[in-house]
């Protein structure tokens, strides 16, 4: 029995290229007895093809090999099929399909899909085919997270000049949203409001970035927070010891100096994820 959580990392790969190359991120395989017949992802975006999806480009390249006979097949992606790809499963004689991420969750994240199920096409179709849902749904959902994809196009084929452009839009952003809020702290208690205003920013809890060394002028963090410049990192193969340095620590300093100008912030580049568990940082009083 072909067991879909073994091969769903192909899919997820075949994915992360397509978000590399700069398409939209969708990868499928096919397989039968347990062997790989085809692997693709989308290339809509680079070929203007709308058609190009993973889905549909990996039934083409396995009808070659099995001269259109696909008994005993199953189809694994890491997003469910949309109707022009469902279709194309029924159309195949495809019996058996899984995926990672539904259309359900797609829309409710605000993404533009078709509303209409695998299943309830598959229905209306009047076909049997066993569907298996929710394949590394953790792993796939990293792939269409928005943040995630804002972070990937953000630092697609970056060079030093757009990071540095990047970095100096984050740091504006960074003031202004500073500006906004009603931060206050006295002298006897600046890094303790440096911490909050550090947390505050970024949105997360004590419990994801907590306080390891505490010292009279220094506090040093493990963030072990959901970072999206991390997950792009991740997918597109790059190192977050450069992409960081370049592109969030000057910001997240000049955040923290609207409270103190003589705060700073550092980052250990010795132990940074995904290298290490968490990501080392620290707020020094000057």
């Amino acid at each position: 029995m072909n067991n879909p959580f073994d091969f769903i990392d192909i899919a997820i790969k075949e994915a992360k290229k397509s978000l590399q190359e700069g398409n939209s991120g969708f990868g499928a395989v096919i397989i039968k007895d347990n062997f790989v017949i085809s692997k693709a992802r989308d290339k809509d975006t680079i070929s203007k093809d709308p058609t190009s999806h993973a889905e549909i480009n990996a039934i083409r390249q396995a009808s070659h090999q099995l001269r259109g006979d696909f008994k005993g097949c199953m189809l694994i992606s890491t997003h469910e099929p949309c109707p022009m790809c469902s279709t194309a499963i029924v159309w195949a004689g495809i019996k058996h399909i899984a995926f990672g991420y539904s259309i359900k969750d797609a829309i409710a994240q605000g993404r533009k899909r078709i509303n209409l199920t695998c299943s309830e096409l598959f229905k209306r179709a009047g076909t049997s085919i066993e569907v298996i849902t929710d394949v590394k749904k953790d792993e796939c959902s990293l792939l269409y997270n928005n943040q995630v994809r804002k972070s990937i196009k953000q630092l697609r084929n970056a060079g030093p000049t757009e990071l540095s452009d990047s970095a100096k839009e984050l740091r504006n952003k960074r003031i202004n949203w500073f500006k906004r809020q009603n931060f206050q702290c006295d002298n006897n208690d600046v890094l303790d409001a440096a911490y909050q205003l550090f947390l505050a920013k970024l949105g997360i809890t004590a419990e994801e970035a907590p306080i390891v060394d505490r010292q009279d002028k220094k506090l040093v963090i493990h963030s072990k927070n959901f970072c999206p410049t991390l997950e792009a990192c991740k997918i597109l193969g790059l190192d977050t010891r450069d992409i960081c340095k370049q592109l969030n620590e000057e910001p997240t300093q000049a955040l923290l100096q609207q409270l103190n100008p003589n705060l700073h912030f550092k980052r250990n580049y010795d132990c940074l994820r995904p290298f290490k568990s968490y990501c080392e940082e620290m707020i020094i009083l000057m």
